[in-house]
């Protein structure tokens, strides 16, 4: 099956790659084919030169041309007022006809359109509506320059006619517009030419994106007289359209191929499915059959244990039966008995016998099942657990440390007291085997917020590490065949996480008993509660 895939794979990488090489050859042709966007580049290039050109016209003349030509009106002028100055220093009185007189001589001048002198005592001319500030201002049409001179008396201003200024810049405007003129002439020109020679390419993109790369196609190709760059393009296409049509026949064969294969394989999964699943079933049915016959060994040892604890428990009882029933029949035979020697004879066997009936009831919960879920106090569990192997544990002494109140949960009784017992068990072999001078077992109980946790320690030493990980696999045991089957904490950790829905876990850990720090395993059973 692993060959077949193998086999299927391939055959699809080469079919992808097949695609691959021919949608790579024309789309890298269609993308290099997008000639009018190259013709947009151009037509923007020119015009963004054109207009780097007109901003550096508007810059020159701002700052270079127009400010010359303002100069050197300023300067005719200034010519003029150093005139004028000369004059006024020659009169010896400013009259007005004196000053008159110069104003005349100064209007002579065709360039001069209006003279004001202003002094203390006399005023010739009329100031215009005009700024002084040598900006170029239209009063009437007439274009103006104005400027003010001061002298010792006072001032005069002149209104001098700009024609000739303005003259010069209409030049310099008329001359930028018919160059920008023929630079759009140009610029139309050239965006015709690269349009017409570029025409093919444009075609030849067009047909580049309707190609379809699964199945043959005509074509109908632009057609170039000269043989230039486009005939060699063109060209090159024609070549690779034949390609194109020889790859098509190709991957149409294979894609037949590949369905059929494909079929055939698809049949085979759904053949191996099918066994598969049958397989699993019979795996998880076998499991479950393991499970059965784990859990019923795991019962059976159990009882083998409690029958020996449960004759250990009845020997000293009907021991003391015995003994109490042969002491009444001598003191009968004698004849010294008495109503409260029989009396007291009478309460003590009725003593033993309730007692003899309580470990009956004892071991009667023990091997109960549950099969629905009910409500019962740890403490007492553990109580009854205590109760039932004490007869296996007299020679150990049993510290409990319990809560100061009692925690009710919900879930297997019966359960949770044989996971406890087996812990029991499996103490009392490790003590017997270690046998140390003083013999311990701990059972603590506590609380958090979300479970409770019963620990059960003893003092032989600890479980070795090497053997940690693995004493809750199934048929896992340290003692010899005779003496255990590796069972017990197996189930003891199904039932616990499974049915419980807890967790069962061991460790090697140190405990305090009458200031004495004794060192042994700790099996910790966690049991959620809300």
């Amino acid at each position: 099956m692993y060959v077949t895939i193998i086999t299927k794979n391939t055959e699809i990488m080469k079919l992808n790659q097949t695609n691959t090489n021919i949608s790579h050859i024309f789309g890298q042709t269609f993308k290099r084919l997008r000639i009018f966007s190259i013709t947009k580049k151009i037509i923007l290039l020119v015009i963004a030169s054109y207009l780097a050109i007109g901003v550096l016209f508007y810059q020159y003349t701002q700052k270079v041309s127009f400010p010359t030509l303002l100069a050197h009106q300023e300067q005719q002028m200034n010519s003029i007022a150093l005139f004028i100055h000369a004059e006024l220093k020659h009169i010896p009185e400013l009259n007005s006809d004196r000053l008159n007189y110069i104003k005349r001589k100064m209007l002579e001048n065709s360039h001069i359109d209006e003279l004001v002198i202003y002094t203390r005592t006399v005023t010739i001319g009329k100031l215009l509506a005009v700024k002084e500030d040598m900006n170029l201002h239209f009063l009437n049409k007439q274009p103006l320059l104005a400027k003010r001179y001061t002298f010792e008396d006072g001032y005069f201003v002149i209104y001098y006619k700009a024609d000739q200024y303005v003259q010069e810049v209409s030049e310099i405007l008329d001359t930028a517009f018919i160059t920008f003129l023929l630079m759009a002439l140009t610029l139309g020109v050239i965006a015709i030419v690269l349009k017409l020679t570029l025409l093919p390419f444009t075609q030849l993109a067009f047909v580049m994106k309707n190609i379809t790369y699964d199945s043959p196609t005509q074509y109908t190709l632009p057609r170039v007289a000269s043989k230039d760059e486009r005939y060699d393009l063109i060209s090159a296409f024609k070549t690779l359209s034949f390609k194109q049509q020889e790859y098509a026949n190709k991957l149409n064969d294979l894609n037949s191929s590949l369905e059929n294969k494909i079929l055939e394989k698809t049949m085979q999964l759904q053949a191996f499915n099918t066994t598969l699943s049958k397989k699993i079933d019979q795996e998880v049915a076998q499991n479950r059959q393991k499970d059965k016959i784990l859990s019923e060994q795991s019962r059976f040892a159990a009882l083998g244990e409690m029958i020996g604890n449960i004759a250990h428990q009845w020997r000293q009882p009907l021991s003391a039966i015995t003994t109490a029933t042969g002491n009444a029949k001598i003191e009968n035979m004698l004849g010294v008995t008495t109503k409260d020697s029989l009396d007291d004879t009478f309460n003590r066997i009725d003593e033993y016998t309730h007692y003899l009936s309580s470990t009956i009831d004892d071991f009667r919960n023990y091997f109960k099942q549950d099969k629905k879920k009910k409500a019962y106090h740890v403490d007492e569990i553990i109580s009854t657990a205590l109760s039932i192997s004490k007869g296996s544990l007299n020679d150990i002494r049993i510290i409990e440390e319990n809560m100061p109140f009692k925690v009710k949960l919900i879930g297997y009784p019966s359960e949770l007291m044989q996971v406890i017992i087996n812990i029991f068990n499996n103490a009392k072999d490790a003590l017997e085997a270690k046998d140390p001078v003083k013999k311990h077992l701990l059972v603590s109980t506590t609380k958090t917020s979300t479970h409770i946790l019963i620990k059960i320690y003893d003092n032989a030493g600890g479980i070795d590490k090497a053997t940690l990980p693995s004493i809750f696999d199934p048929y896992f045991t340290t003692k010899h065949k005779a003496q255990g089957t590796g069972i017990g904490l197996y189930m003891s950790k199904e039932m616990i996480e499974k049915h419980m829905k807890g967790t069962l876990n061991a460790s090697n850990r140190s405990f305090v008993v009458d200031g004495t720090e004794y060192i042994g395993a700790c099996f910790t059973i966690a049991l959620p509660y809300t």
